[in-house]
C-alpha cells in the first residue's frame, strides 16, 4: 500500500461521501413515508397483546421470537408507528457499530471500518429495514455485534477468549431467534472459527446449538405448524428465476462488480502471490458469505423478503468496497482525478440506491385511509369485521372489541368443522356475519370478485373504495382497489350466539 504525502486529505472524496451520508440520514428520519405494512401492523398488534399480559399464537406463524414484538411495542406504546420505526432506527444504528466493530477486526484499519460503515448506510436495503417496524433490523443488529466478538475469541488467550466467545455465542443465538433465517450463517461461522481455532470453533458451534435446541424444544409444536404452513405452504414457489435474477442484480450488481474490480486489483498488486496474501483470502470469504440468502431465495424461487434479505449480501461486500476505494485512492496519492472517479462512484451509489428505496417505500398500499374510517364507524362490542389483512384491523381496533370478532377473509371456519374453505366464507357473508368487511385485493383479488357478489345481494354498502398502484419489489399484484364495506342487516344468527364469534 502506498504510503500517502504528508498532509493530503481527499477532500472531493470525503465531500461525496458525506453528501452519501446526509442522504443516508435524510431518507432514515423519514418515519411516515407510508402506512403500515402488513407485517408491521401484524407485530405492532402482538406488541400490543403482549404489553397488555395478553397471549398470542405468535410461534406457530412468526419467524421470529416474542422478544422483538416487546421491543417494537415500546416504540408503538410511546409513539404509534412512527414510534416503532424510530426503535428500529436505533437498532439501524447499532448495527452499524457492529460492522465497524467488525471491519475494523478484520482489517485493523479504522479507516476501512468507517468507510465500510458509511458505503453500508447508503445501501437501499439498509435504510428501509431500518425504518421498518419488523424483525429483520433487530436479527441484524445481534447479528452484525456477534462477529467482532467470534473473531476476538480465535485470536485471544485465556479469560479474554472465552468472555469474548459467551458474547459471540449469546449474540449470534439472539440473530437466530429474532429471524430463523440467520441459521444460514450458523455452518459458515462455525468453519471460519474452526479455521482460525478449532477449540473456538467447537464450543460456539455447540453452544449456538445448544441454546437453538433449547428454544425448538420450547415451541416444538407451534414450530412444526410453522414449518408446514409457512415454510411448506406460504413460502413455497412464488415467482421465477427471471424476475429473481432481475431483482439481485438492481441491488448486487454495482457491489459485485467492484468486489470483482477489487480481486482484479489484488492479483494486479501482488501477481503470483495474491492467494497467500490474507486480504485476498478476506475477500475470498466475504464473498461466500455474501452469497447464501441470495441462493436461498434463487433455490426456493421465492420473492418474499429478498429485498430485505439481500441486506445481508451487501453487508459482507461493503468492506471490500471500501477496500478498493481507500487502496486505489492511497495508490494514486488522492491525486484529484482518482478523487473524481471514486466521488463519482460513491454518488452513483447514491443516486441507485435512493431510486431502490423508493420503490421499497411505494412497494404497498397506503392503507391509512382505512384506518382513518374505521376510527369513524360506530363499534361496540356486537361489532364484526372481516379483513383480507386481518391485523390491520386488529391493530386499528385494539381495546375496542373482541378480537375472537375479527376474522381473516380469505381464512376463517365457519360451520366450525375445522377447515377453513372458500364456502366459509360465502355462506358467513351470505349470513349477514360481519358488520365491516375490508378487502385491499393483494392477497386473493380473483377470489375477492365472487365475493363482492354475495355482498351486494345480500346489503352491504360500501364506505369507502381508494384505488393503489405500488411497485413490485414485495409483490407482482402491484394494483388494486381498497374496499371497505358495511352491512346494512342483522345477522341470520346473533352474535352472542355464534360459535365462530365464541
Amino acid at each position: 500500500m502506498a504510503i500517502r504525502k504528508p498532509g493530503a486529505i481527499p477532500y472531493l472524496f470525503l465531500a461525496a461521501l458525506l453528501c452519501g451520508l446526509l442522504f443516508s440520514a435524510a431518507m432514515r428520519l423519514h418515519l411516515n413515508f407510508n402506512g403500515g405494512h402488513i407485517d408491521e401492523y401484524d407485530y405492532l398488534f402482538v406488541g400490543k397483546q403482549l404489553l397488555a399480559g395478553k397471549e398470542w399464537r405468535t410461534y406457530f406463524y412468526i419467524f421470529g421470537s416474542n422478544l422483538d414484538w416487546y421491543l417494537l411495542g415500546i416504540g408503538e406504546a410511546i409513539a404509534g408507528l412512527e414510534g416503532a420505526r424510530a426503535v428500529a432506527g436505533l437498532l439501524g444504528l447499532l448495527s452499524l457499530a457492529g460492522m465497524y466493530f467488525f471491519v475494523r477486526q478484520l482489517y485493523g484499519s479504522v479507516v476501512l471500518a468507517g468507510l465500510s460503515v458509511a458505503l453500508f448506510a447508503m445501501q437501499a436495503a439498509h435504510i428501509f429495514i431500518s425504518k421498518f417496524a419488523t424483525y429483520d433490523i433487530i436479527a441484524l443488529t445481534f447479528f452484525s455485534l456477534s462477529l467482532a466478538p467470534l473473531l476476538q475469541a480465535c485470536e485471544r488467550q485465556g479469560r479474554q477468549r472465552y468472555l469474548a466467545l459467551l458474547m459471540a455465542v449469546a449474540l449470534f443465538a439472539l440473530a437466530v431467534t429474532s429471524k430463523y433465517i440467520v441459521v444460514a450463517y450458523l455452518p459458515l461461522l462455525v468453519l471460519v472459527a474452526l479455521w482460525l481455532s478449532p477449540l473456538v470453533g467447537v464450543l460456539f458451534g455447540l453452544g449456538v446449538t445448544l441454546i437453538l435446541g433449547i428454544y425448538v424444544g420450547l415451541h416444538w409444536e407451534d414450530l412444526q405448524g410453522l414449518y408446514t404452513i409457512q415454510i411448506k405452504g406460504v413460502h413455497g414457489a412464488n415467482s421465477n428465476y427471471e424476475y429473481l435474477l432481475h431483482m439481485e442484480t438492481l441491488y448486487l450488481a454495482l457491489p459485485l462488480t467492484m468486489w470483482l474490480a477489487a480481486l482484479g486489483w489484488q492479483v494486479f498488486r501482488l501477481r503470483g502471490q495474491a492467494l497467500r496474501d490474507r486480504t485476498t483470502l478476506i475477500m475470498l470469504t466475504l464473498l461466500v458469505f455474501a452469497l447464501p440468502l441470495a441462493a436461498y431465495h434463487l433455490h426456493g424461487k421465492n420473492m418474499i423478503s429478498l429485498y430485505k434479505h439481500l441486506v445481508y449480501a451487501l453487508f459482507f461486500l461493503s468492506p471490500v468496497m471500501a477496500w478498493l476505494l481507500w487502496n486505489v485512492l492511497e495508490r494514486f496519492n488522492f491525486k484529484l482525478a482518482v478523487q473524481a472517479v471514486a466521488a463519482a462512484m460513491v454518488l452513483g451509489m447514491v443516486w441507485l440506491n435512493y431510486a431502490l428505496l423508493l420503490d421499497m417505500e411505494n412497494g404497498y398500499p397506503d392503507v391509512r385511509p382505512i384506518i382513518d374510517a374505521m376510527a369513524a364507524q360506530p363499534i361496540d362490542a356486537n361489532t364484526t369485521i372481516a379483513s383480507e389483512d386481518p391485523y390491520l384491523m386488529r391493530y386499528a381496533a385494539f381495546g375496542k372489541l373482541s378480537q375472537n370478532h375479527i376474522k381473516e377473509l380469505q381464512w376463517m371456519d365457519n360451520n366450525m368443522d375445522g377447515k377453513s374453505e372458500k364456502k366459509d366464507v360465502v355462506e358467513a357473508l351470505w349470513d349477514n356475519k360481519f358488520t365491516y368487511v375490508f378487502m385491499d385485493n393483494l392477497i386473493q383479488p380473483t377470489a375477492n370478485q365472487d365475493l363482492r357478489g354475495v355482498m351486494k345481494s345480500r346489503g352491504y354498502e360500501k364506505v369507502l373504495e381508494i384505488p393503489w398502484k405500488t411497485t413490485q419489489v414485495m409483490s407482482r399484484q402491484d394494483k388494486g382497489v381498497l374496499e371497505l364495506y358495511k352491512s346494512t342487516r342483522p345477522p341470520r344468527i346473533p352474535i352472542t350466539e355464534d360459535a365462530m364469534f365464541k
